[in-house]
């Protein structure tokens, strides 16, 4: 005999009968977040990611111990948006960027097609700037706490510089500012710069930077350096902020050689600053240092030879008549060694001064020389009431010394 098969109960109940459609179901969901959030609040969060489509749409995240533990969307229409960026700008210099540290006024919204997100309304920068502040204060006493915050500031300045590595942005408009300054020096053979580069903006800044120091390091293993300059073009407060970089800092602050930094601010502190062993405001003043350095240690170069020839001759004439043939022997070899060391000092000079004294003095420089009409490099060579001449481009003028 032939068995029906039977049928499972849950088949023979009807299917239900009343149900929502998904769109009355975000309805429902957006009426109860209305009802819950009846107006504005402020929220704080991380900028992770901005696109910029004529409205402003962000991708706001929460990291806790680097990890990211709430992520949303959020929107700046267009009729806010300039005025929050105008705000923004005149409070910090720049714009919103991703990796900056926000503090919105946000309604929460929640579309049925396009899902849950935030509506900007306003903004608070006096948070970005504070944030940043917390940062760089962090980071200073966790420097201090290693005992390397003020290492590279014990580190002397060289009398001069023949071999330097450069960080820059690529394309910064202060690296050209500092090649022209420097460019004369570097096609004399008088100064070797290697330059390297890096990224200064961004979530990859921290990475890139601690690479070119270390680039740095394997250079100066290699010969070492004069010194390591590290120069950018101006920017907002908040693009300085990326500089201020943990591990970036501790490699500059152990660097072996003096750290030179040329930002392209006078009123910002940044983590570099503090930690270089010279601080100029843009990348200008940092070539103007090295290129003065260089023609003062030409300049005494130069001094150095005359005195040594003027203290040679004065010898000579004083030898003893019984040593007469050696004294001619040796006054010769020491003439041809003066004589060659003349060609390469007068050759260097030329180089580091562009070539002729006379150029010098056109770019506002001025000789300095005391009543016996020696040149004064040092203002320990001077007394109080001492006559000197200064020698400009198109004369002389006699001071006197107060």
């Amino acid at each position: 005999m032939t068995r029906k098969p039977t049928r499972r109960k849950a088949d023979q109940n009807p299917p239900p009968t009343q149900w929502l459609e998904l769109s009355e179901l975000l309805d429902y969901v957006g009426q109860v977040l209305g009802r819950g959030l009846p107006g504005a609040i402020w929220v704080r969060a991380e900028i992770a990611e901005l696109t910029d489509r004529r409205h402003l749409y962000l991708d706001l995240v929460q990291l806790e111990g680097g990890q990211q533990v709430a992520k949303c969307r959020a929107a700046i229409w267009a009729r806010e948006r300039y005025a929050l960026e105008g705000k923004l700008k005149r409070a910090t210099g720049g714009g919103l960027s991703a990796g900056m540290s926000v503090l919105l006024f946000c309604t929460a919204e929640f579309h049925p097609q396009y899902g849950f997100s935030l509506h900007v309304q306003d903004i608070a920068p006096e948070f970005t700037l504070g944030e940043a502040v917390a940062r760089l204060n962090a980071m200073r006493e966790t420097l201090q706490a290693e005992g390397v915050y003020g290492l590279n500031r014990t580190r002397p300045l060289p009398g001069d510089y023949a071999r330097l590595a450069v960080i820059t942005p690529e394309g910064a408009a202060g690296l050209g500012d500092f090649h022209r300054e420097v460019a004369p020096l570097e096609a004399a053979g008088v100064l070797e710069l290697h330059y390297l580069r890096a990224t200064f903006q961004g979530r990859t800044a921290s990475e890139s930077l601690t690479a070119a120091v270390q680039a740095a390091h394997d250079l100066h293993v290699g010969q070492p350096l004069d010194a390591l300059v590290v120069i950018r073009g101006g920017g907002a407060t908040t693009d300085l902020a990326w500089l201020n970089d943990l591990p970036f800092g501790r490699a500059l602050a152990q660097f072996p050689a003096p750290v030179i930094t040329g930002l392209g601010h006078a009123r910002d502190d940044t983590l570099p600053d503090e930690l270089a062993a010279l601080r100029t405001d843009t990348p200008s003043k940092a070539a103007v240092h090295i290129v003065r350095t260089v023609t003062q240690a030409a300049a005494q170069a130069q001094a150095d030879w005359t005195y040594i020839r003027r203290v040679g001759a004065e010898e000579a004439v004083g030898a003893d008549a019984s040593v007469r043939w050696l004294r001619d022997r040796l006054r010769g070899a020491v003439q041809r060694g003066l004589n060659s060391a003349e060609r390469d000092v007068t050759g260097l000079m030329r180089s580091a001064v562009g070539l002729s004294p006379e150029r010098t003095l056109e770019r506002g420089y001025a000789l300095v020389r005391g009543a016996d009409g020696r040149p004064v490099t040092r203002a320990a060579q001077v007394g109080s009431g001492e006559a000197l001449t200064l020698h400009l481009a198109d004369g002389e003028i006699g001071v006197e010394v107060q």
